[in-house]
């Protein structure tokens, strides 16, 4: 038997209790059986939308998805989604459908669902239902669609993508048939909202190991990330190596230009600030090291010093004939010693200056003087010896 978390064993009582049918479902399941860490938990039943707010009335309740037959309960401080058992109908747009039709048992419910892993349910006493032989594809950890796979992802396109990232997160080999209707497939996902594109893409490559999933689905994700065609794949081979999501995204365009991953990055309408990292980490990559504490204090006045540092690492991996170990190692050293490159960090401020019978424009232009004295060790950054340079310049 399998142990419940408490706030879900709670919903199924109080769905059980009244009468109706109640399982957990989906992801939690499957996260739950494999001993991962587990979030979302959903519930399945045979109670209507209606009689689920009725019974959790003196809960905290969510009706963002009630069309869908979907109400969110909070249990002790964790959200929990309950969802009428349903059959999707036909889809408008390769993604959502039309409208829901409420079916009247679990394995009806669970059949609908994209992968087997995801189809099986457990009862209050931690027994799992399984009417599609998903327990069978976690143990020899195969991702396979429920049924068709052709039809599973001319329902819900975005299904290809999660099939991938299902596969990148498990470590799971994708059945032949379901991989092979991927690919067949792929135009689909030109229906997508890019911004799930994007969602899904980022669970990727935030996966430990990729490299054997995006090397055999190239064509696929080329569909929203042509740059993937363009890359050398020795180049690509080394993306496992890469630790962080913004590296390894990074990769696919180190051989174009900062308007490139400019273009694509807006095209994903990905967050304004991952965005600029996106392209400061560009420009940190190409940029031309000199060994110098100035070059490297210069970067540092308009550039994140994790970005640099991950550039730097970057350039290491794919570029090590261009790649400066000095830089990097003065880098690692400022940031360290947290090395002054900014007005704010000074010891001396314009108050000190207005004491010091400095006023207006003056103030400002005495002040970035200070700094830059600073920068290049003309004088220490400390307020006595400040006020002393300010006096004798």
């Amino acid at each position: 038997m399998i142990k419940l978390p408490e706030q879900a064993i709670t919903v199924l009582n109080e769905l059980e209790k009244n009468g109706y049918e109640a399982y957990l479902v989906g992801g939690f399941v499957r996260d739950l059986i494999l001993n991962r860490e587990t979030h979302d938990i959903d519930c399945a039943t045979n109670a209507l939308p209606y009689e689920i707010e009725r019974i959790f009335s003196s809960y905290k309740q969510s009706q963002i998805g009630k069309d869908h037959g979907t109400i969110g309960v909070k249990v002790n401080h964790d959200w929990i989604e309950i969802t009428t058992y349903r059959f999707d109908d036909e889809t408008k747009d390769h993604r959502r459908p039309k409208s829901v039709t409420f079916a009247p048992s679990l394995e009806e419910d669970v059949i609908r669902r994209d992968f087997t892993i995801n189809a099986l349910a457990i009862n209050r006493s931690g027994e799992i239902i399984d009417f599609v032989n998903g327990q069978n594809d976690l143990h020899y950890k195969i991702i396979r669609c429920v049924g068709n796979p052709e039809l599973r992802f001319y329902e819900d396109s975005l299904r290809i993508l999660r099939g991938i990232r299902f596969a990148c997160q498990l470590n799971f080999e994708i059945e032949h048939s379901t991989l092979e209707a991927m690919h067949k497939q792929s135009y689909l996902l030109n229906a997508l909202a890019v911004e799930r594109i994007y969602q899904e893409f980022k669970l990727m490559l935030e996966s430990r190991y990729i490299y054997q999933y995006i090397s055999h689905t190239k064509d696929i994700l080329s569909v929203f990330l042509p740059e993937i065609l363009d890359l050398d794949s020795e180049i690509l081979m080394k993306i496992d190596k890469c630790d962080t999501w913004l590296k390894r995204f990074s990769l696919f365009f180190i051989h174009k230009d900062e308007e490139a991953i400019r273009i694509r990055t807006n095209h994903l309408k990905m967050p304004k600030k991952l965005i600029r990292d996106c392209v400061d980490f560009f420009v940190c990559y190409k940029h031309e090291y000199s060994d110098q504490e100035i070059d490297i204090k210069r970067m540092l006045q308009v550039y994140p010093s994790t970005i640099m540092l991950e550039a730097m690492e970057l350039k290491k991996l794919i570029e090590p004939d261009n790649y400066h170990e000095m830089s990097y190692q003065i880098l690692k050293k400022m940031i360290q010693e947290k090395v002054v490159v900014s007005i704010k960090d000074l010891k001396i401020d314009g108050h000190d200056l207005m004491e010091m019978n400095i006023k207006g424009k003056a103030i400002q232009e005495t002040l970035k003087a200070c700094l830059e004295a600073v920068m290049l060790n003309k004088v220490d950054n400390t307020k006595e010896a400040l006020i002393k340079w300010v006096n004798l310049t």
